[in-house]
């Protein structure tokens, strides 16, 4: 069961045109709340991966808008992730006040101007709040774009070592592919991330010589723990994994279901790219099934039938099912 659900991902009409002008993503629409588990279930090459990657920054759209709804209402706004720039954007957009309830717009009560120092000092001394929840359109934003807008997006790839994780830095320097662009120092702060690949081999089980060791030289299970390890570490919002138990031996995948659980139970929306239906089915609260880079539609888990499932995998649609058995769905 869902663990209260709220709009957290709002996916609209969202087409892809990849190699030779094929259609990969054809007006694929779709809502992901936190607290819950959304699966996503086709035959390979049905355009799962180039979907998440969509969403992730990593492709250039031809239509449609990836809305983030971010939860902020009532809470200091900072500059973690953020510019005095976009606090000045958020303060135009009408998204900020006081704590006595005035709107913060960056002038003072007769129309000046703040200067950028006052509103820095007034940020770091939580006196701006957020007034409404933060809607961020994500359409044609990079990854690091979307980072710095302070979305709390996690990724787990499908290529592990070609997107996830460089296969030539040692653990520790994987720990710090996330955070090392915040850091005001020439002097790299390897503490913190030290203690969180040693948090992180323990508690996934990871078989590695130790933290200095390259990822390169783990197997394909290993790696994937570091790489899932990583991102539930960063904690997301929204936490997107495709294939995240592709290598792993049978208690190593239980390891990571419980993982996606744990986070779902956190209110994060987990949205799950797997492979085995009766994994979907058990673990997911709704599974989203796609053909051909279309969404055949979206089922409830508790009451869906692998046989349904799998007639929509190759290309009947959830309506088209309903006409055939009476409506019965």
């Amino acid at each position: 069961m869902p663990e209260n659900p709220e709009l957290r991902l709002e996916v609209h009409n969202l087409s892809l045109v990849g190699k030779e002008d094929h259609l990969v993503l054809d007006d694929v629409s779709f809502d992901a709340f936190s607290g819950e588990i959304l699966g996503i279930a086709g035959i390979a090459g049905s355009g799962q991966r180039e979907l998440l990657e969509s969403i992730a920054g990593l492709h250039h759209l031809q239509e449609g808008t990836v809305t983030y709804y971010n939860p902020k209402k009532d809470k200091p706004i900072t500059f973690y992730h953020k510019s005095y720039e976009r606090v000045m954007e958020l303060a135009h957009e009408g998204m900020l006040r006081y704590a006595d309830g005035r709107d913060f717009t960056g002038k003072d009560e007769q129309g000046k101007a703040l200067t950028k120092k006052t509103i820095c000092a007034q940020v770091d001394a939580g006196e701006i709040f957020f007034k409404e929840d933060e809607v961020i359109n994500l359409r044609e934003k990079t990854p690091l774009q979307i980072r710095e807008l302070g979305v709390r997006f996690s990724f787990v790839p499908e290529d592990r070592l070609g997107m996830g994780l460089v296969g030539d830095m040692d653990i520790i320097d994987n720990m710090m592919l996330r955070s090392y662009r915040r850091g005001k120092s020439v002097f790299v702060d390897r503490k913190a991330p030290e203690g969180l690949a040693e948090e992180i081999i323990e508690s996934l089980q990871v078989v590695t010589p130790g933290t200095h060791t390259p990822v390169r030289r783990l197997s394909g299970g290993n790696v994937q723990k570091v790489l899932v390890g990583r991102e539930i570490a960063a904690g997301p919002r929204v936490l997107m994994a495709a294939y995240p138990v592709r290598g792993l031996d049978i208690n190593s995948s239980y390891l990571i279901y419980n993982l996606l659980t744990e986070q779902k139970k956190n209110g994060v929306a987990v949205i799950f790219v797997g492979e085995d239906l009766d994994v979907l089915l058990s673990l997911c609260d709704r599974i989203l099934v796609v053909a051909g880079g279309k969404v055949m539609g979206t089922v409830d888990a508790r009451d869906a039938k692998k046989e349904e499932i799998g007639l929509m995998m190759t290309g009947t649609t959830l309506e088209e099912l309903k006409k055939q058995e009476g409506g019965s769905l």
